[in-house]
């Protein structure tokens, strides 16, 4: 199953990444991107569980360390320029949302807040550089 069409309101995800799982999902969506692997839904909830072990998330989703995530599956990153998750306010709702971003555009959003319609903000941007892998 293609990450773009894994939505944070899917019944067999585990039920935290159906609730709080928008960053989670968008580094999924780019390790998908930069190493073409294919994640399907039992992935996800696996790692899930591999991430909560290994401190880098907590049980309710919140992300701890993204780097080390990101390095897990061989992408050296470091907070700054690259690639971004965006983290957005949705109007009239409490808490925020994360989603892969360029620049102004969406590039995967696991509520697709744009076909449903629903106003939001972009609050903050985390932003990763791909560091390219040395030579030995």
């Amino acid at each position: 199953m293609i990450i773009e069409s894994i939505r944070q309101d899917n019944r067999q995800l585990i039920s935290c990444i159906g609730k709080w799982g928008c960053y989670f999902l968008c580094l999924h969506y780019f390790i998908s991107v930069f190493k073409g692997i294919e994640f399907t839904v039992s992935d996800i909830n696996i790692n899930y569980g591999k991430f909560v072990c290994m401190e880098l998330i907590r049980s309710n989703c919140y992300i701890l360390d993204p780097c080390r995530i990101l390095k897990a599956y061989g992408l050296a990153t470091s907070v700054r320029r690259e690639f971004e998750i965006s983290e957005v306010k949705i109007k009239d709702l409490a808490g925020y949302h994360f989603m892969a971003t360029k620049n102004s555009s969406v590039l995967y959003d696991s509520l697709a807040l744009k076909e449903r319609g629903t106003s939001y903000s972009i609050t903050s941007k985390r932003i990763f550089i791909l560091f390219s892998k040395k030579k030995e």
